[in-house]
């Protein structure tokens, strides 16, 4: 059985509104109406809950919930505010009341025949699957990791935009004349313009585009490629994730976590095995971004964390454990394990290692959340008060020693943790066709203003004394 991603879910949601911009119809017919009106309530249902899922409310509003009154926004610091914006302007929505809506099933089930609410019909039930998608997804770092919210907020913006432009068209001829609204300070045009800047910021910082991939978590089996705890790599495809999971294996623990009983962050042996596979990885990432020109800028990234790694590796090669304890998460071992042995399968097999650019920013940066998380666990560790690692170097004339601050190895775990993440805008390798294509529409689609505005600045009055040119 396939299942459709996110990523198609929005690519035929756009392409339904699209069609819906550029064909200005109305149907006259008063049934066709009751269904366009209530599609249209569907679709901002769905575009209201992608946005408290990736949003900080810890409840929904209720239906007959209406937002209040916010001020007037201003230009200065409008970026910061553009997330909070976008959710009071969806939520701002005119909404049915209670009394008048009905189960989805009643409106979305039967096709229409005028196009126009058969546009509408597809464009609701492709936004409800993809807001399915995101909330019902295994993984969701899309909540975690600004680069993949910003993902989703983009197509969340575009959407919305394009709604505003539908809802003017049906205000026109008084179809939303019965809905529930808030008084809201922002009119048309400046609700417009924070939503095209919010999809333009969105763009420049979503460094990822995970939420593309995300399907309904399915309950009859889980994904052929993870045999818990270990996440398997039969392709270069699986790369990624198996990175992903070597990051959550290796993230320290804070004193404060209520599982943490003291143990060792991470043991000697663990710390040389990590560092000299990620070198190995590295390396060849490296190299295998070489391989196209869409990906050679990726070539320097992975070449950075190899000489940090090839710097740490000698500076570590003595340490030693004070407790010779089991490993407090062999998980690591097995992970790592996995993934050296697959890329050394693939090059005695001469497997090309073929990513995508998408694919190779994932590669990234699950890549930066390994090393990050090996340097911060590792230096964490050494410079606790009772560490179980010691420096056993034969140099030291009396005995191992602990390592301290300021030292060649902490300045080198200090430069591994402060490696930046990668931050290229992920549409520059990734941008799929029909959003693009509705976001292109919608800048060449203007409100009707009552008056037209001027493209000539005002003249500026001289003030007395002013010197002249």
């Amino acid at each position: 059985m396939t299942v459709s991603t996110y990523g198609e879910h929005a690519e035929n949601a756009a392409q339904a509104l699209n069609l819906l911009i550029r064909e200005d119809v109305i149907p006259a017919d008063e049934h066709a109406v009751d269904q366009l009106l209530h599609c249209r309530e569907a679709a901002v249902d769905a575009l209201r809950q992608r946005l408290y899922d990736v949003g900080q409310d810890s409840w929904y509003p209720p239906p007959d919930h209406l937002p209040a009154r916010t001020p007037k926004p201003t230009l200065a610091g409008l970026d910061e505010k553009l997330a909070n914006l976008v959710d009071n302007i969806a939520f701002a929505l005119p909404t049915l009341t209670l009394d008048e809506r009905r189960p989805h099933a009643e409106y979305l089930t039967p096709a229409s025949e005028d196009p126009t609410v058969e546009a509408w019909r597809m464009a609701a039930i492709e936004l409800m699957s993809a807001s399915h998608a995101l909330s019902a997804a295994e993984e969701q770092p899309w909540l975690t990791d600004p680069g993949a919210g910003w993902w989703v907020m983009r197509d969340v913006a575009v959407a919305l935009e394009a709604v505003l432009v539908l809802d003017s068209r049906l205000e026109e001829v008084g179809l939303l004349a019965e809905h529930q609204r808030p008084e809201f300070a922002m009119g048309l045009d400046e609700k417009r313009m924070v939503l095209s800047q919010a999809a333009r910021v969105a763009t420049w910082h979503a460094t990822s585009a995970s939420p593309e991939e995300a399907t309904p978590r399915l309950r009859q089996a889980p994904p052929s490629t993870v045999v818990e705890p270990v996440s398997l790599v039969s392709t270069p495809a699986d790369l990624a994730a198996a990175q992903q999971r070597l990051a959550r294996f290796l993230r320290p623990m804070l004193a404060s976590d209520a599982f943490y009983a003291g143990e060792a962050e991470i043991t000697a042996d663990s710390a040389r095995q990590v560092t000299a596979s990620q070198l190995y990885l590295c390396r060849a990432f490296a190299e295998a971004a070489t391989q196209s020109t869409k990906t050679s800028m990726f070539a320097a990234f992975f070449s950075e964390r190899a000489e940090v790694l090839e710097a740490l590796q000698p500076q570590i090669s003595h340490l030693a454990d004070v407790r010779a304890d089991q490993e407090p998460n062999t998980r690591r071992f097995w992970q790592q394990s996995e993934l050296t042995t697959a890329v050394a399968r693939m090059e005695d097999n001469e497997v090309p290692i073929k990513l995508q650019p998408t694919q190779m920013v994932e590669l990234a940066k699950a890549t930066h959340e390994v090393t990050h998380n090996l340097g911060k666990a590792l230096r964490r560790e050494l410079l606790r008060g009772n560490s179980n690692l010691i420096d056993a170097h034969p140099r030291h004339r009396d005995g191992p020693v602990r390592v301290g601050r300021r030292s060649r190895l902490e300045t080198t775990l200090t430069d591994l943790v402060n490696l930046p993440a990668p931050s290229e805008p992920v549409a520059r390798y990734s941008n799929p066709l029909q959003r693009a294509a509705l976001q292109q529409s919608l800048n060449l689609t203007p409100t009707a203003p009552a008056r037209p505005p001027t493209p000539f600045p005002a003249a500026r009055s001289a003030t007395y004394g002013a010197p002249a040119f």
